[in-house]
């Protein structure tokens, strides 16, 4: 069964941020309440929450399955209290910037590095630009969603350190679900000037987005879900301040790795420090 809420906040795994010495026991307190408030939120949705290290494999079944499961899978690291929340609001923008009770946000499965095969090579770039949009605004909109919706003020970060944006025009080209042409584009590694270039561009636009009124909005709507969500949680989550004493235990050799390889801690990132 995928990793809980409750599973993920009982185990805390060290991190980069190193939240437990940088953050007050209160911070880390509001930190799992709004963790567990995303949760409700998204079971208000009607959408499931898989807290769970091998988030990026998940996903990867997930397009696979196409819109026939309603997941959002969350966790690719040990960090709770900047990249994991981070990871949390991210999705939650692409659900305001969506249908928040659609699987995939009512996002093809196959974007940004495919288009399903009927749309010409003409369309592509227009096709994936309203995505490429939605992601921009996800990635540089995360510190204002997370202090005006959980009065979050600490950083919080996406799961990776660019955003991910399908740019026709380049020669690198990924494997896509059935259904879908590849697309060549440019990407971060092998056409770096490019891809930060048009990748600024997006970012300046997205962050026009987020007016004093749009956060409002955002606000509103997730207290909505979250009212409709709570009352069904499958169980009584623990004191979030009870859970925040918590340090970080250290890593097993047969842990799964952090880096969601879906391997052991042993077999990968672990075998370079044995």
């Amino acid at each position: 069964m995928p990793a809980t809420v409750v599973d993920a906040v009982q185990l805390p795994l060290p991190c980069a941020c190193r939240c437990h010495e940088v953050l007050t026991l209160d911070e880390r307190a509001a930190g799992i309440e709004a963790l567990y408030r995303f949760d409700d939120a998204m079971r208000g949705w009607g959408q499931t929450v898989i807290w769970d290290l091998a988030a990026p494999a998940l996903w990867r079944v997930q397009q696979q399955l196409g819109n026939a499961v309603k997941w959002v899978a969350v966790r690719d690291g040990g960090c709770i209290h900047s990249r994991l929340l981070g990871f949390c609001v991210h999705e939650l923008i692409h659900a305001m910037c969506g249908d928040p009770e659609a699987a995939n946000w009512g996002t093809p499965v196959g974007l940004p590095y495919g288009v399903p095969t009927a749309v010409p090579p003409v369309d592509e770039a227009t096709y994936l630009h309203p995505y490429n949009q939605h992601e921009a605004r996800a990635y540089v909109g995360m510190e204002a969603v997370a202090f005006r919706v959980f009065a979050i003020e600490w950083p919080v970060y996406p799961a990776r350190d660019v955003g991910t944006y399908g740019f026709p025009g380049g020669n690198a080209v990924v494997d896509v679900p059935d259904g879908y042409r590849p697309v060549p584009h440019y990407d971060h590694q092998h056409h770096t000037r490019r891809y930060l270039a048009l990748a600024q561009r997006l970012e300046d636009e997205a962050r026009t987005w987020f007016t004093p009124e749009k956060l409002d909005e955002i606000a509103t709507r997730f207290a909505a879900a979250e009212a409709l969500g709570r009352p069904q949680r499958p169980s009584t989550y623990p004191h979030p301040r009870e859970v925040a004493r918590k340090g970080p235990r250290k890593l097993g050799r047969n842990d799964l790795c952090l880096c969601g390889s879906m391997r052991k801690w042993k077999q990968c990132c672990g075998a370079a420090l044995d």
